[in-house]
């Protein structure tokens, strides 16, 4: 695996669960549907000017994020986030595009692993 998702985070996650793969399934699962609900409430935050459910949303999609081993998208998040907490508000638009660019990444790297992974 490589681009969006780090290789080293992953196995750990993959090692942490035993190795087992079906677990893991569900954890990628929940992450891509809860960082879908992420990503859409950045925008909205984002058309209603509110930037505490942006923080919030930014936050929550980095912790994820950052379990999957999509460490660009968490730091992303990260960047949003903190420059929102010190008042850097006008490039808000442009990191909410790229994040969701970068979701998009993430989410077609992990279900590519799951399908490389997959019996024939």
């Amino acid at each position: 695996m490589s681009g969006p998702i780090d290789e080293a985070t992953f196995d750990r996650l993959v090692e942490m669960t035993g190795g087992e793969l079906d677990f893991v399934d569900e954890l990628v699962d929940t992450y891509l549907e809860e960082a879908d609900g992420q990503v859409t409430a950045l925008r909205a935050a984002l058309e209603r000017d509110d930037q505490e459910a942006l923080i919030r949303a930014a936050h929550s999609l980095k912790s994820g994020s950052l379990n999957v081993g999509a460490l660009e998208l968490g730091e992303a998040c990260r960047g949003l986030e903190e420059g929102l907490r010190q008042g850097r508000i006008a490039d808000a638009q442009e990191l909410v595009t790229d994040i969701a660019a970068g979701f998009a990444e993430a989410r077609t790297a992990l279900l590519g692993e799951r399908e490389r992974r997959a019996p024939l």
